[in-house]
């Protein structure tokens, strides 16, 4: 039995996203078939209501925000308005993660009525150029200029979200520190966009700086740690993080015992639980494909899936398998 409390969540609740960033999987495989669905409000209900009524058992009682993160846009569920009386019935908030361009004026009046239900929202967009932004996220530039001006209306009309640094914009890219050779965690391989890496003047800090320029009231802020989401952009020849792990944590003898990896440095495999549209448990956002299911909610309660025997074994496998190729996995 867990001797652990479910302290983090995240619950995708579709499973499709209409961009294909250079530095995520989606880009090259497209988004996993098995799980390109719609969760009904029935069964996010039966999820909310659950952890919930599970606090301070299975459930941290301190468990308020929730994520949605695993490859996919939120914005694009169908169920997007009618989703928030539910985070509200069950006392939760929820994150955005957005690559900005389903953020719609009328999506930004929808949450801008349920802002109580609004933990915070985070932008991901590579670019401020937009043809090196139509370059980096697969989309036509000419989506470009709208994006802008919706992302603007979002700024103005969630003014409390930015007052309160809850409004972030993030700028995936690269430069020297993201490299082994420098104590950076990443192999670039040729498949990915060539770059200049100078931290002060590269492609990296020109982005940010851009980007500030344009939304200049919110918090624009670089991410050169990117990550190899369990080997798929290695093997797409993108960046990879092989000679890192070998050189920072494995070693002859060890294997992995733990996971350090995600918010507030909680355990993906100890205090993390992710539910795909399916309602599918399993181990990890690095999970792209989703070889890591042990329960589904639909057919069992959390609770019983947390305790399970199937989950204990899906996290020894994940440790001899997934895990190797994650930077968060802990060895010893």
């Amino acid at each position: 039995m867990s001797q652990y409390k479910i302290s983090a969540v995240q619950i995708d609740v579709n499973g499709l996203c209409n961009a294909g960033c250079w530095f995520c999987p989606v880009s090259y495989e497209g988004n996993p078939k098995s799980a390109i669905r719609d969760m009904e409000l029935g069964e996010l209900e039966n999820i909310l209501s659950q952890l919930h009524n599970g606090k301070g058992d299975f459930v941290d009682p301190n468990l308020k925000n929730i994520y949605t993160a695993n490859y996919n846009e939120v914005l694009l569920y169908k169920n997007f308005e009618e989703m928030f009386d539910l985070y509200r019935k069950y006392n939760f908030t929820i994150n955005i993660l957005t690559n900005g361009t389903p953020l719609t004026k009328k999506k930004v009046d929808i949450i801008k009525k349920n802002i109580d239900v609004i933990g915070g929202i985070l932008l991901n967009i590579p670019s401020g150029d937009k043809t090196r932004w139509s370059k980096y996220v697969n989309l036509n530039e000419k989506m470009f200029d709208k994006m802008v001006d919706n992302v603007l209306y979002a700024a103005e009309e969630l003014n409390e979200l930015v007052l309160e640094n809850r409004f972030f914009l993030m700028v995936n890219g690269l430069n020297n520190n993201s490299l082994v050779e420098n104590g950076g965690w990443l192999d670039i391989l040729p498949g990915a966009p060539d770059l200049n890496l100078d931290v002060e003047s590269g492609d990296l800090a020109q982005e940010v700086k851009l980007l500030k320029s344009i939304f200049p009231s919110i918090e624009v802020f670089p991410a050169h740690h990117l990550y190899d989401r369990a080997g798929h952009l290695a093997d797409s020849g993108i960046i990879d993080q092989t000679s890192a792990i070998n050189k920072y944590l494995a070693g002859e003898g060890k294997k992995v015992i733990g996971c350090n990896g995600g918010l507030g440095v909680r355990s993906r495999t100890n205090e993390w639980i992710h539910i795909n549209p399916n309602g599918d448990l399993f181990i990890c956002c690095a999970d792209f494909d989703f070889k890591t299911v042990y329960g589904n909610s639909n057919k069992s309660t959390i609770k019983d899936i947390w305790f399970s025997k199937e989950r204990t074994s899906m996290i020894e496998d994940s440790y001899s398998n997934m895990c190797t190729k994650c930077s968060a996995a802990i060895w010893g």
